[in-house]
């Protein structure tokens, strides 16, 4: 007998792409299958087409909510009364590949892991591909890797006592990084298993458009983070070095480039916590330690090349025009190099630098009147 797969699909006013969700569950190749669609008090007509599926299929059952719950509660609700060996959800915007469940529940099953993930395709509101998305489970460090596409044990959920409902819109990625140090997790690149839509009125696009959810998505980042270093790992991060590296999560200095604070105070700060993080026992949540490290080191080295080049290469008018920096970088570059400790870029960056020498003719023209150590 295969094990039975519980699928939930919790929705709300989205009958636009309700029933392409619900067919591509109900068309799987693997078909010991029950879908558990929570309509989370939907004022559209999805309540006439989950009747309709209902009486198609016996393997859809329906839950109505009676006042809107939110997504993290409604999936709780949904799972508490599933009968699988093996659980998943969805969306009612998103597509299963036909082969999905197979081979999810294939590599759970050959490699012994409890969790198990895939890369997807992202497509657009009329279902057009735009790219993939995926990544190995030590990159969970600074993106949701585990995204749409998975499927794990009943006593995953179980022992994790299911989703935060207190964590709305970011219930997935607290579950990921209280799963991730007690379970294996295993990663397969199959961007075929599982379309992601991509519109204007996806939970996701309301996160960034509301300046009090943004504030509160960030919020619940740093408990969730806070949670996953210092009870997953055991590292003894303090509340500073938490924020730090949600600023490093969402890659704050990359999107704003606000260059008014004190940014090789900053930047320094980054690389003192990216060098604790390379000390971390990361084998001891079952992550690879080698690939961790060259997470982290990318980070690290990405933060200091947008700093120099930026910076201190392209933005020289910027300085000109700001005393206050300018007395900031008023080294030779090669200090800073040797202060960031990435003599890698600087043999990469040679090149460029002699460039500006010799289009400036001077130190003093790019930093102003050059340090003692030049």
């Amino acid at each position: 007998m295969q094990p039975l797969i519980s699928i939930i699909l919790p929705t709300y006013n989205g009958s636009r792409y309700l029933k392409k969700a619900i067919e591509s569950c109900l068309c799987q190749s693997y078909t010991n299958i029950e879908l558990i669609v929570v309509n989370d008090c939907s004022t559209d007509d999805t309540a006439a087409i989950l009747e309709h599926y209902s009486n198609l299929d016996k393997r859809v059952k329906v839950i109505h909510n009676a006042v809107n719950l939110k997504l993290p509660t409604s999936l709780n609700k949904g799972f508490s009364v599933a009968a699988g060996e093996y659980f998943t959800w969805t969306s009612d915007d998103n597509l299963f590949g036909k082969g999905a469940l197979q081979a999810l529940l294939d590599t759970i099953r050959s490699t012994g892991s409890d969790i198990v993930y895939s890369s997807y395709r992202l497509i657009n509101e009329s279902g057009d591909r735009m790219d993939k998305f995926g990544g190995i489970p030590e990159e969970i460090l600074f993106k949701c890797v585990i995204g749409a596409c998975f499927l794990y044990k009943r006593g995953v959920h179980e022992e994790l006592g299911g989703y935060d409902e207190a964590k709305f819109r970011m219930e997935d990625m607290d579950f990921w990084l209280r799963a991730v140090p007690k379970f294996k997790t295993r990663y397969i690149d199959r961007p075929d298993l599982y379309s992601y839509r991509k519109h204007s009125n996806s939970l996701t696009a309301a996160i960034y458009s509301d300046i009090e959810k943004y504030q509160q998505y960030r919020k619940d980042h740093f408990e969730s983070f806070k949670a996953f270093f210092n009870e997953g790992l055991k590292a003894g991060l303090s509340d500073e070095e938490i924020f730090l590296h949600i600023e490093l999560y969402f890659e704050d200095i990359v999107k704003n480039k606000n260059w008014d604070f004190d940014v090789t105070e900053r930047v320094l700060k980054y690389i003192n916590l990216l060098t604790k993080l390379l000390r971390i026992n990361w084998g001891s949540i079952g992550l690879n330690p080698v690939l961790v490290q060259r997470i982290i080191e990318d980070k690290r080295d990405r933060i200091i090349s947008l700093v120099l080049n930026d910076l201190i290469f392209a933005n020289k008018l910027l300085l000109k025009e700001n005393p206050r920096l300018a007395r900031q970088f008023n080294k030779p570059i090669s200090w800073y190099y040797k202060e960031y400790e990435v003599l890698p870029l600087w043999f990469k960056r040679l090149g460029h630098v002699v460039k500006i020498l010799q289009h400036n003719r001077s130190w003093r023209t790019i930093f102003g009147q050059p340090g003692n150590n030049e």
